[in-house]
């Protein structure tokens, strides 16, 4: 069952690091490496833009064995068959959302730092939790950054329910990340910031699986 699959590298694109004149060379060399997740996050665009890149997305996946999550989109998951939807607090309703796309599609849902948001959508059977780092990210400037501390407190009652770090990651730090008990990293500069990102997933990779 793919719900069953939902650890290591959670790798999510951002628009504004892709070419968009390669865009899918550029992507099946990134998702060759095999992350375990491959997130489309796309923020602004025309919803038809969207729904062409995700059904492209959908074969590329497919093709290398990696977990497709939609950003924010619930139509578009069932649109394109993707495997499920994530959400954050300003984006669609959980119990909507829940709806839309059934009990088989993984349903994830951003925590931040919020031990309280986690319990709850914990207790909602959200299909995993993204939580955050002390970490600066260039993604969210702004964000509170999370401490290891309260890190910890998230993961260790709740680890029925995948949790993944997410914030700042990069291949030099994600050892003291999964320290902290989380079942992965969700990255987005720590891969699509470089020059090389399909070495940057194979990097990722080898680090994370001494922590399976």
């Amino acid at each position: 069952m793919i719900k069953n699959k939902l650890s290591g590298l959670y790798l999510i694109s951002d628009e504004s690091l892709i070419d968009q004149s390669k865009y899918f060379d550029f992507l099946v060399d990134v998702l060759s490496a095999k992350p375990s997740i491959f997130q489309l996050r796309i923020k602004g665009s025309p919803k038809e833009e969207i729904l062409y890149k995700a059904k492209e997305l959908r074969k590329i996946t497919n093709k290398y064995d990696v977990i497709f999550i939609i950003n924010d989109m619930a139509d578009i998951v069932n649109q394109v068959d993707a495997d499920g939807l994530h959400i954050g607090k300003d984006d669609q309703n959980f119990d909507e959302c829940r709806k839309i796309i059934g009990e088989n599609k993984i349903l994830g849902v951003s925590c931040y730092g919020d031990n309280e948001r986690a319990n709850k959508f914990i207790n909602k059977n959200a299909d995993y939790i993204a939580i955050g780092t002390p970490y600066f990210t260039k993604t969210k400037p702004d964000r509170l950054p999370t401490s290891f501390d309260t890190m910890k407190k998230i993961t260790s009652p709740k680890m029925t329910v995948p949790i993944f770090a997410i914030g700042g990651i990069e291949t030099s730090n994600v050892d003291q990340v999964m320290s902290t008990g989380v079942s992965g990293v969700a990255v987005i500069n720590g891969v699509f910031s470089y020059n090389n990102p399909r070495e940057k997933v194979i990097e990722f990779n080898s680090i994370l699986k001494k922590f399976k």
